[in-house]
């Protein structure tokens, strides 16, 4: 006996597909969109006594499809002091001094998204935080997860010394008159030495943190993620929540490769990989490839750039050229698809190079590789971006211009101005996949969106916006928030757009803010997310 059929009416529809993206009805069957169109089609195509849904005048769109998060990372910092926003060191310390007095049987005490314009200089120091809390270690995030802020117990506890040697690809940042740590980690200093003591959780944690990650993306209309630093614990927990039918996101992981300085061991993290990726094939869970930290970030002044930092200083890129290109070319050799973090152009410029080498010595095209985040690149590397077909992963939130200063400040007037350049990427005719990279900014899917089609601040609309000569009309914002981070993940065959047999991710918000204007999208609140016909998700 045939499913009872869902028919969705009473708003319009925005279904994402350019060959038909309105409509006034959906119809669903089981897991599946049987129908998109008019109304009476629809009420035809449902048959008798469908289930109705009344989207009450608001707007249904496809689930939003974020393309690069870190789902764990996410959970874990919802239980963490929020640091964002605090404005000052002392309000930092405010916090953090709150969340040890409120959490007294915490092994450590644990704060994330602190920003460097907030710390005097940019550079945090133990000292900050050793009389607020003296008995426990201390870790604080930064916004952009590339470094980590601790105090002296938290430095005993690492086992770091005046004699630690810093690690590949980090920096222990020093005392230059005494060569004591100062409390400030780098780079792998952090993705190497803070991310596995902190991650080392039981199930039941892990699974929790995940968990709290996929119910606030189903509040916020996302249903399939591109999850960006996966390790196996994160994995094994997903599958737990998926065999137990708790999964509420698609979830397509990129394992990370963690830079050794030993090309053979770099080497087996590729082939563990490729492992990985024969063993999780769904539509539901699925590891397609890996993902390299290329460089840092420009607020650390840890992104390599081809020409010196405001301040004259400069760094060079985490994976550099004679280490990443073996590994791209092993790993598409391998069947996976490459995502490389590159924020400076001189780590844009190696990424480009090692992703055209594969396909030149393996002789393969079409596997959909991909570049991170791309916040400031050259004109003539865009253009090689395009002409190649490498697919720009881009994160509007990260040109909020609340959160600019510091960021400008760095790169200085002139290169500044030629950030986050999605219109240019577009011309150059590469795939453009937006995402928000949570926890190091909001993951919430409709601000994130407001950006895009602005460049304005959601928090603040007097701060003058980015370049908005580069936002982008609200379809085509929508398009990249939906089908093209869809296709970029190789799901679009199965989500990202609404028609016929498609999969039935769908999102009912409560107006439609194509008609009320970009600014709508800020008081537009998520009634009902759906995936694979099933509510996830109901306000």
């Amino acid at each position: 006996m045939a499913e009872k059929c869902v028919l969705i009416t009473g708003a319009r529809v925005f279904t994402a597909n350019p060959e038909a993206p309105w409509a006034d009805a959906v119809v669903v069957q089981g897991d599946r969109i049987i129908h998109v169109g008019d109304t009476d089609g629809a009420v035809s195509a449902a048959g008798r006594d469908p289930e109705r849904i009344d989207a009450a005048g608001g707007l249904v769109v496809p689930g939003f499809v974020d393309g690069h998060v870190h789902l764990a990372m996410t959970g874990a910092a919802m239980r963490k002091a929020q640091l964002r926003g605090a404005g000052n060191v002392d309000e930092i310390r405010r916090r953090v001094r709150q969340w040890a007095d409120e959490n007294p049987d915490a092994p450590r005490v644990l704060g994330t998204a602190w920003v460097h314009g907030d710390v005097p200089n940019g550079r945090p120091d133990k000292s900050m935080l050793d009389d607020i809390v003296p008995d426990r270690p201390v870790y604080l995030d930064a916004f952009d997860f590339h470094s980590t802020w601790v105090n002296s117990a938290a430095l005993e506890e690492l086992g770091i010394t005046a004699e630690t040697p810093d690690p590949v690809g980090g920096e222990i940042v020093r005392d230059p008159a005494t060569g004591e740590a100062t409390g400030w980690l780098q780079e792998t200093a952090t993705t190497n030495m803070v991310w596995p003591l902190l991650s080392n959780v039981s199930d039941d944690e892990l699974d929790l943190q995940v968990s709290a990650a996929l119910e606030a993306f189903a509040r916020a209309g996302i249903t399939s993620v591109v999850e960006m630093a996966l390790e196996e614990q994160a994995l094994e927990s997903v599958a737990r929540l998926h065999a137990a039918g708790k999964l509420s996101a698609r979830v397509i992981g990129h394992i990370i490769m963690w830079r050794t300085g030993d090309l053979e061991e770099e080497l087996a993290q590729v082939a563990r990989a490729a492992e990985l990726a024969k063993q999780y094939q769904g539509d539901m869970l699925r590891v397609t490839g890996i993902k390299f930290i290329g460089d840092g970030t420009i607020d650390g002044c840890t992104a390599a750039l081809s020409q010196p930092y405001t301040d004259g200083s400069n760094c060079d890129p985490i994976w550099p050229d004679d280490a990443l290109t073996p590994m791209v070319a092993a790993a598409d050799k391998a069947g996976l698809q490459v995502a490389i973090h590159a924020i400076g152009d001189a780590t844009i410029d190696d990424a480009i190079n090692a992703i055209e080498n594969a396909a030149k010595v393996n002789g393969t095209s079409g596997r959909r590789h991909r570049i991170e985040h791309l916040e400031y690149a050259r004109e003539d590397q865009i253009e090689r971006i395009g002409r190649i077909g490498i697919t720009a992963s881009m994160q509007p939130v990260h040109v909020d211009p609340a959160y600019l200063a510091n960021w400008l400040e760095k790169l200085g007037a002139e290169r500044g101005a030629n950030g986050f350049a999605w219109p240019l990427y577009l011309k150059a005719g590469a795939p453009l996949a937006f995402g928000t990279d949570t926890p190091t900014a909001p993951y919430e899917a409709l601000p994130n969106m407001y950006i895009a089609s602005t460049r304005k601040s959601p928090s603040d609309e007097t701060i003058q916006p980015h370049r908005p000569d580069w936002a982008l009309p609200m379809e085509d914002a929508i398009r990249h928030g939906t089908r093209e981070p869809a296709w970029a993940a190789h799901l679009d065959g199965v989500t990202g757009t609404l028609k016929a047999g498609m999969a039935a991710d769908i999102v009912i918000l409560d107006r439609d803010f194509f008609a009320e204007g970009p600014a709508s999208l800020l008081k537009t609140d998520v009634r009902l997310t759906m995936i694979d016909g099933r509510v996830v998700y109901s306000a």
